[in-house]
């Protein structure tokens, strides 16, 4: 017969069995697959690294982009004076030629704005041809004076473009190519007053070509002709400097960079001269 103290030590030993098969759980419970701490899922977990690596890639150029300094990849000894032109000529293309090209654009139908844009390219033919020949490109020579005829007799003065019609299509050549041509260097780049970006070796040219054709057809009529010929031309690139100006972190900066790569397009000399970054100060 069991008496009552033995009684109470058999449940006293099966309550400490069960008790330490517990703990002994709890202890394996991270071998046998229960969550620990460490194995809690963190907040990110779900992004994939690559993911994020892809994205940090697709937002440098951006970055670069919107970094004024990403535009000067050419040196520019003149800067500080050039950035001084650049201000006024955005004065005068803000109050003066902003204002004339609208109203060009909006007070005239399409049909008479390319007629008038024709007949100045006509008389520019001239031009084209004298330094085609300069430069002994004899087709671009060619093809000028073949325009300059077409025109000037089957076109009504030049208000049409029947050359274009007939295979002769606009080949726009004028002094600054022909020195081009010659393989003369650019030189640093240069702003103009009103004319905007240039270099030194076109601007040169650009003198040079003036003079010339002053003398040939009288300073008032080349007067008249060159500047009608930069307004209707400035009236075709008004939205686009305009939209320069306003979305640019340096306007200044992205038309040097335009100018000097259309120049380095058309002329060997300038696509094949190193490139060098300006000097920060």
């Amino acid at each position: 017969m069991t008496t009552a103290a033995g009684r109470r030590g058999q449940v006293g030993r099966r309550s400490a069995r069960r008790t330490g098969s517990r703990c002994c759980q709890r202890r394996a419970g991270p071998r046998h697959g229960t969550m620990s701490r460490g194995d809690l899922p963190r907040r990110d977990a779900g992004v994939d690294p690559m993911l994020r690596r892809l994205a940090a890639l697709a937002l440098l150029p951006a970055l670069i982009l919107a970094s004024p300094g990403a535009a000067r990849a050419e040196r520019d000894p003149l800067e500080p004076v050039n950035r001084r032109i650049h201000g006024f000529n955005e004065q005068v293309r803000a109050r003066v030629l902003g204002p004339l090209a609208e109203a060009w654009r909006d007070w005239t139908p399409p049909g008479l704005r390319q007629g008038v844009a024709n007949a100045l390219g006509t008389l520019s033919e001239p031009v084209s041809a004298a330094s085609g020949l300069a430069a002994g490109e004899f087709g671009i020579a060619w093809n000028a004076a073949a325009r300059f005829g077409i025109n000037a007799t089957l076109g009504w003065g030049g208000v049409r473009d029947r050359a274009a019609e007939m295979g002769y299509p606009p080949r726009p050549f004028t002094l600054a190519d022909a020195l081009c041509a010659w393989r003369l260097p650019s030189g640093p780049y240069l702003v103009l007053p009103l004319l905007g970006p240039s270099t030194l070796r076109d601007a040169g040219g650009l003198a040079a070509q003036g003079a010339a054709l002053s003398q040939l057809v009288g300073s008032d009529a080349f007067l008249a002709w060159s500047t009608t010929d930069s307004v209707i031309g400035y009236a075709g690139l008004h939205e686009t400097l305009a939209r320069v100006a306003a979305e640019s972190l340096d306007p200044y900066a992205v038309l040097r960079s335009a100018y000097l790569q259309r120049r380095a397009a058309a002329c060997p000399v300038d696509r094949a001269a190193p490139e060098e970054d300006a000097p920060d100060q």
